[in-house]
């Protein structure tokens, strides 16, 4: 079994292999076996890393803040590449972290440590692949398995249980039967142990992989313990003629439908968190009837929390807010009602617009019997919107409170008039223009 190796990399391995050993370990040996592009190419040894910055002092090193955990980052022919030595893991006391970490000298500890069969895989072209694991086995089954006792493995780091999902989202695998009934029992410990940021990051991987709509499916009873909001969403009949699905599985189909991009799945994600509160019911024709009144805003109430926790960045926050928000709004090709959507995004940006067209479009595709949006005409009523500069905030206007204090006007009505003619011009009463602007407040 040959990975073809970058030379950069091969030339690092063959400087490492004059005065010890080492290998290429992890993602990339995993990636390059399923025929993926790794993202990064790690290299392990047995060379302390005094002895690897001894070896490689003739390079610049980038950072030493790995140095306390073994890994070295060396500037290598345009290139930073991390090389870590071989280590054992001490006893792990919070869940997240070892104790202590200390180096060794041999391959088959370092192996040992890691998370996942897949990932526990080294490979240089002197020895070719080391699989002490199994990890062949598990690509070829397409199945994700602990190195050891899955108990000890997600207890030492119960992030490991997330990461298993990422995984099986990036990749389109299973988890191992035993692997999984450790994820389901500890899974209830992870907003004790891991920060939301973590959570955020792997979170991040699930739903932007190829496979997310079946992880979020399949693997419910976890993601619940990291997002135990979306619990009551689970198997909640919506009695609804636009609804083929629960409202859980609607959630998953819009999620599957958005384009990758991580703000507009998690809004699609949380857009309808909020229907099990806000349900109400009627019979109607002797069937009872679903209503959800005023669920986007619950779902916004909701989101804020979940935002909170995972130490969302204020613009992502802003965004996701937005979306969810306005998932629910009424848009057709009309531009009095496009420009008005326009003033409500935050900062009347257009990409997140076309975000929020996106997601519309993503639910409507789980919806049964509604007209589908005029996207095309939408798009181009946009386009023009913001090519012709028009007027979207009162700074926008030809007119502006010196100029109303020069007519006359003092104190509150200067606001309230320019508000006015703001409304006015918004709904095709009077056109931006100075003179015209005047005479209507005269009129």
């Amino acid at each position: 079994m040959v990975i073809k190796i970058p030379q950069y990399v091969k030339e690092i391995l063959a400087i490492l292999n004059n005065y010890g050993e080492a290998y290429i370990v992890g993602g990339c040996v995993r990636d390059s076996l399923l025929n993926l592009t790794p993202n990064d190419w790690d290299i392990t040894t047995d060379r302390t890393p005094e002895e690897i910055k001894e070896i490689f002092k003739d390079y610049k090193i980038i950072n030493k803040n790995g140095e306390k955990h073994g890994t070295i980052t060396i500037f290598f022919k345009k290139r930073q590449i991390e090389i870590t030595t071989y280590r054992e893991d001490k006893n792990y006391l919070d869940g997240r972290h070892p104790s202590e970490v200390t180096f060794t000298r041999t391959l088959k500890n370092d192996l040992a440590r890691r998370d996942f069969t897949i990932n526990a895989m080294a490979y240089n072209e002197k020895i070719g692949l080391v699989d002490l694991f199994g990890g062949i086995t598990d690509l070829k089954n397409k199945l994700i398995k602990t190195v050891g006792d899955p108990y000890k493995r997600f207890s030492e780091d119960y992030l490991r249980i997330i990461r298993g999902l990422r995984f099986v989202s990036k990749l389109g695998f299973n988890m191992e039967e035993y692997t999984l009934k450790a994820s389901l029992d500890l899974a209830p410990e992870i907003l004790k142990y891991i920060s939301g940021e973590r959570i955020r990051e792997e979170l991040k991987g699930i739903l932007l992989g190829y496979n997310a709509f079946n992880t979020l499916i399949n693997y419910k009873d976890i993601i619940a313990n990291f997002i135990p909001e979306l619990k009551p969403c689970f198997d909640f009949n919506q009695n609804n003629p636009y609804h083929a699905h629960d409202v859980y599985s609607h959630i998953c189909y819009v999620v599957s439908y958005t384009k990758p991009n991580f703000i507009s799945r998690l809004a699609a994600l949380l857009h309808d968190i909020g229907k099990p509160q806000a349900y109400s019911e009627e019979i109607k024709d002797g069937r009872i009837r679903g209503h959800f009144y005023n669920h986007a805003d619950i779902s916004l109430s909701i989101s804020k929390i979940i935002a909170n926790r995972l130490k969302l960045s204020n613009e992502e926050k802003s965004k996701l807010y937005y979306l969810v928000k306005e998932h629910d709004c009424l848009i057709d090709a009309n531009k009095r009602l496009i420009k008005r959507l326009i003033i409500r995004t935050p900062n009347e940006s257009k990409d997140l617009l076309f975000q929020l067209l996106d997601l519309k479009q993503a639910d409507q595709r789980d919806h049964l019997n509604v007209k589908p949006l005029k996207i095309k005409e939408i798009v181009e009523i946009i386009n023009e919107i913001y090519e012709d500069n028009e007027v979207l905030k009162i700074s926008d206007l030809k007119i502006n409170g010196n100029d109303l204090i020069k007519l006359g006007y003092q104190g509150k009505e200067i606001g309230q008039n320019l508000k006015k003619l703001f409304t006015a011009v918004l709904n095709e009463e009077v056109v931006n223009d100075y003179d015209e602007l005047v005479n209507y407040l005269r009129s």
